[in-house]
């Protein structure tokens, strides 16, 4: 497998090649798009119960074709007779710390606007 950044100021995305019969194993949010870039490409999502059966949803991707991950989980991705996919991230899967920064921040700036509309009265 041959990882190579697909947008280098963009960390989001990432583009990776796979030989014949390799696969990838990777945990994934809902909401990641997987793009096959090159060759043919089976998704298998992550497993789920279904009744008392343990249900895996999987897709097959031709060149240029692209898969929605539905929920958070593992997923696998194997080249058939090798290829390429192109992983990307939904927005707003930062860090921890960087969604609660984003969060604060937010409040801040409605907690700011609150404030500027009650003026205390200064005395005369």
């Amino acid at each position: 497998m041959t990882y190579r950044p697909h947008h280098p100021h963009h960390s989001s995305s990432r583009q990776l090649e796979l030989d014949p019969g390799e696969s990838l194993f990777f945990h994934s949010k809902a909401g990641s798009a997987l793009i096959s870039t090159a060759g043919t490409l089976l998704v298998t999502g992550a497993p789920r119960w279904l009744g008392e059966q343990i249900m895996c949803n999987s897709a097959v991707l031709e060149s240029g074709q692209a898969h929605t991950v539905q929920q958070d989980g593992w997923v696998t991705v194997t080249a058939q007779h090798g290829g390429a996919v192109c992983v990307v991230s939904p927005k707003g899967s930062g860090s921890l710390a960087s969604r609660w920064a984003a969060l604060l921040s937010v409040c801040a700036g409605a907690f700011g606007r609150y404030l500027s509309r009650y003026r205390s009265a200064k005395p005369v």
